[in-house]
């Protein structure tokens, strides 16, 4: 699979042959030209990017893409609507971007969540839950597949601010402090968060949306919905 990002506009193909990608793209590409000129719209390779979805990290067989009759430069990762999208689908640089992000936004609140607050522990749990969560789970149901060690970063991301939070010694475990709070594991919020989602999803009148295949979870097959088998 290919995609190409020109600031918010995306274009998707697919195939097992690059070359089929490569002439798909391509004349798609020719029609939008077309288009921007009739709107009199400006186009811009140099910042516009082409990544191809793929098992292997090789770009033997990128297909070219041209916008404008100028190479689109090729990617091994790019971002598009606040997600990082890798070559593999790994999701490990969204997480890497996230965590960053995250700390970023706690140490704007460090002074409400340190361990020597004066605040309440109930307020300093819905200070977390209002602005920080937020950040970690954003477009989980797309990278709600992602390898249970990539998943950890995210993870461990909540553990560290509610041992905070709590004044949890070293002896102290992840989960025994979770349970004696009645707090979800981040894991069993983001399976909340599909539930209601693929709900949605089914029980949304968008003739385009119900025109999606619709599939059960299966465990031998990576998919965003395996998360909902997650126990």
């Amino acid at each position: 699979m290919l995609c190409m990002y020109a600031d918010d506009t995306a274009i998707l193909a697919r195939n097992n042959n690059p070359n089929y990608i490569q002439l798909a793209l391509n004349r798609y590409i020719k029609a939008l030209e077309e288009w921007f000129v009739r709107w009199k719209i400006a186009s811009n390779a140099s910042k516009t990017e082409a990544i191809m979805f793929q098992k292997t990290t090789s770009y033997c067989n990128f297909p070219q893409l041209k916008i404008n009759n100028e190479l689109i430069p090729c990617s091994k990762q790019c971002k598009y609507l606040g997600v990082i999208l890798d070559i593999r689908l790994t999701w490990k640089p969204h997480f890497l971007y996230v965590r960053k992000k995250f700390w970023a936004q706690a140490r704007k609140l460090y002074p409400l969540l340190a361990r020597n607050s004066k605040m309440d522990r109930e307020t300093k749990f819905l200070i977390y839950t209002a602005y920080l969560r937020p950040v970690i789970t954003y477009a989980c149901p797309t990278w709600g597949y992602a390898a249970k060690s990539n998943l950890n970063i995210l993870e461990n991301l909540q553990n560290n601010i509610i041992r905070r939070i709590t004044k949890a010694t070293w002896y102290m475990s992840n989960s025994d402090i979770r349970n004696a709070l009645k707090y979800p594991s981040l894991r069993e919020f983001i399976k909340k968060l599909f539930t209601s989602f693929f709900n949605n999803l089914d029980n949304n009148d968008n003739p385009a949306i119900q025109e999606i295949n619709k599939y059960l979870p299966d465990p031998t097959i990576k998919k965003p919905k395996n998360v909902l088998l997650l126990t």
